[in-house]
């Protein structure tokens, strides 16, 4: 019964509550959340600006790239919605234990947040391109997880995937998407990918493309995890199960009500250690990005074929005309000649 007990609030603990819920407390789930983020994202409704203003947004989006990002630690919202800001508590920004990850694989601890300092800036090597890893763990104390009469140890276990490219910078040599420390970051989620072909990628996906995700617990695979993914803009959400490699492959979907051109995701991954009685809440926010709208594309597509279209019309009349023309010459040129030949005595 106490499997079973702990099975439905693994499955449960993140589905339509903004807190996790046990025995004996409420405690919040957290989440790293990029400041700014829409500097960061590719537009594609620039058609309705000027040329110079489109210039302008490119130029702001390049340098936004090159500079400085800056990301708080936020607690999950009481409407349950990723987009809403609101910040976690100090008392637990203080307890929290930040971790990065440089592209080299270098793993370094950097002071603990305040409620004046919030906000954690990277890289602090400008030239250094690749994959940071943003980690926090914090530590929530004692809490009655299964409701067995026994308290847990529980921790929240935050990360965020950073990419920072710039022109000029040196590639880093080991980006990659797991801390793989037991000791510093116990559970984790990420993309399985490899990451020797994409030393930018893994923090953005595209609708209808499938994608495979993994939690790790002590640096190895977790089968059996209960993750749960949330949306930001339709809120839709839905809970996987991983297999025996600790994997499980996931389609974002398109919400085509959104004005945006990206929308939130939150992977939410936990599981409960019997042995250690220790109970983990990994986080992983990541964008997706919108497709263009059908309507759009298919104008666009109009607009290219019926440009196509008359284009080679126009070559066509200029080839015919010009072909008719050339005929008319040959022709006026032998009747010259005939006319030449029957005016000689």
């Amino acid at each position: 019964m106490k499997t079973l007990s702990a099975i439905v609030l693994a499955v449960a603990v993140f589905m339509g509550a903004p807190d996790i819920s046990f025995a004996d407390s409420t405690v919040p789930v957290a989440y790293w959340k990029l400041l700014d983020e829409e500097r960061y994202i590719h537009r594609f409704d620039l058609e309705r600006f000027g040329w110079r203003t489109i210039r302008n947004i490119r130029r702001q989006n390049m340098d936004a790239g090159k500079k400085t990002k800056f990301l708080t630690l936020n607690a999950l919202p009481p409407s349950g919605n990723i987009g809403d800001m609101r910040k976690l508590d100090g008392q637990y920004l203080v307890q929290a234990s930040i971790l990065v990850r440089d592209p080299n694989g270098d793993i370094s601890q950097i002071p603990a947040m305040t409620a004046e300092k919030d906000s954690i800036g990277l890289p602090e090597d400008n030239m250094l391109m690749g994959r940071y890893l943003l980690g926090a763990r914090i530590p929530l104390g004692e809490h009655d997880v299964d409701a067995d009469g026994i308290s847990e140890s529980v921790f929240l276990c935050a990360k965020h995937l950073v990419v920072h490219r710039r022109h000029g910078g040196r590639m880093g040599h080991a980006s990659v998407v797991f801390f793989d420390d037991g000791g510093k970051m116990p559970l984790e989620i990420g993309p399985a990918i490899n990451t020797a072909k994409s030393k930018f990628g893994g923090g953005m996906q595209i609708p209808h493309e499938t994608y495979e995700m993994m939690v790790k617990y002590q640096g190895r695979p977790l089968p059996g995890a209960a993750v749960t993914v949330t949306t930001e803009g339709s809120q839709w959400e839905k809970t996987f199960i991983t297999d025996k490699a600790g994997k499980f492959a996931i389609m974002p979907t398109d919400d085509r009500f959104s004005r945006r051109e990206w929308q939130n995701y939150l992977y939410t991954a936990t599981h409960l250690d019997r042995q250690t009685h220790t109970y983990y809440v990994a986080t992983l926010p990541t964008v997706v990005y919108r497709n263009q709208p059908e309507w759009r594309s298919k104008a666009m597509g109009f607009a290219f074929w019926s440009i196509i279209g008359t284009g080679v019309t126009l070559l066509m009349v200029a080839g015919l005309t010009r072909r008719r023309r050339r005929r008319d010459r040959q022709a006026l040129i032998v009747f010259e000649n005939h006319r030449i030949q029957r005016d000689l005595p």
